[in-house]
């Protein structure tokens, strides 16, 4: 079954297309600012029009954990000017390597650089504008969809350029096809019947319904109970939760304030007798409802208030005529009980053809997973 998570087939790429393109470098955080009208308009008309590749959720993961970073942007143009595509970057020197990373960590679910259209010249250009004109010995995009343009696209281009290529399978994330039979009918009859019961224990505790939040009113004490919910859990005792990390407060904060903005906003909570016991801080894109971040009462673990207000969502999201459900993120045990399809993503390194290059090359992808497999014999 085809991947929904991107619209289009991606074109095939055009080594010889990018004659006829230039690429604009741009540097420091002012220049990739100018470029969002453009960029986005890129996103939307493109192969892969996803939020995560929009410019609104890179300045907001910029602003949140690299504000002193200074992006190289690179703006792949038509000879009269037009976009056809862009992409960012983050320079890191460390011992002597210098690496060229797409800006992204466990937060930013996932990596595409903005396409238009004719995704194959873009990338080819793109591409060159690597190969020739920057210095660098790894090039580094975490979290590529395996299926997706940048990924399908750019690399059979530095193989055949002598680069060496590697990959680390990074997610296996779960989603949903919506549109056939409900989503309900299709998990095992066991847990349909676990769900039924578990509604019921929980309605004899008080009263039980499902709270909305869309507006750019609701934002504020919206992000507040998801903050309080999370932060009363295993992760607040561990310090992972999200209110415990300014950074992350300020990176979800600005993707929920930017949603509810553009009509895209879509957080539920499950409340018993007025009190919000599962959230999903959630948004709706081209029809697909996704879901950066969920916390629920661990107190209320016995009635399952995280899975009861799953079901609820994807009974919204079919009235509503959505194309699919996408859990993001890695899969876990309670996604599973939904039978998802998996979407496969991986870590996407390129290395020069240099001594240095294929010295890391060989480490990463040759030694270290040599040993750690003898390693393994000894367990």
């Amino acid at each position: 079954m085809k991947n929904v998570l991107v619209h289009a087939e991606a074109p095939r790429a055009t080594p010889a297309a990018a004659n006829r393109v230039r690429v604009d470098e741009v540097r420091g955080r002012v220049g990739f600012d100018a470029l969002r009208p453009e960029w986005d308009a890129l996103v939307a008309r493109g192969p892969a029009d996803v939020p995560f590749a929009t410019h609104g959720w890179i300045s907001a993961w910029l602003d949140a954990f690299a504000p002193e970073a200074a992006p190289v942007a690179l703006a792949a143009r038509e000879a009269a000017g037009a976009p056809l595509g862009m992409a960012v970057l983050l320079e890191e020197r460390r011992r002597g390597v210098t690496r060229l990373v797409a800006p992204a960590n466990d937060h930013s679910s996932r990596v595409e650089w903005a396409l238009g259209p004719d995704a194959g010249s873009a990338v080819a250009a793109l591409w060159a504008h690597l190969r020739d004109r920057m210095a660098w010995d790894v090039l580094l995009l975490r979290d590529v969809a395996r299926d997706g343009p940048t990924s399908v696209l750019l690399e059979p281009l530095a193989r055949a350029d002598g680069h060496l290529t590697g990959r680390w399978e990074s997610l296996r994330s779960p989603w949903i096809l919506l549109g056939g039979p409900p989503a309900e009918e299709r998990t095992a009859a066991k847990f349909r019947a676990n769900l039924r019961r578990r509604a019921r224990r929980l309605a004899e505790l008080g009263a039980v319904a499902v709270r909305r939040a869309d507006d750019p009113g609701d934002v504020d004490a919206a992000l507040a109970d998801f903050l309080a919910l999370e932060a009363s859990g295993w992760k607040g005792e561990g310090g992972s939760a999200v209110a415990q990390d300014a950074a992350q407060v300020r990176f979800y904060g600005r993707i929920a304030r930017d949603a509810a903005a553009r009509g895209a906003l879509a957080v539920r909570a499950l409340t018993l007798a007025g009190r919000p016991i599962a959230i999903h801080l959630g948004l709706v894109h081209r029809g697909r409802y996704l879901l950066p971040k969920t916390a629920y009462d661990e107190s209320l673990g016995y009635v399952s208030p995280g899975q009861l207000l799953q079901r609820e969502v994807l009974a919204e999201c079919e009235a509503r005529g959505l194309d699919a459900f996408d859990f993001l993120g890695p899969d876990m045990p309670w996604k599973r009980d939904w039978a998802p399809e998996h979407a496969p993503h991986d870590w996407l390194y390129v290395y020069r053809p240099s001594l240095a290059g294929r010295a890391l090359h060989a480490l990463k992808h040759r030694v270290r997973p040599a040993v750690k497999e003898v390693l393994s014999w000894r367990r």
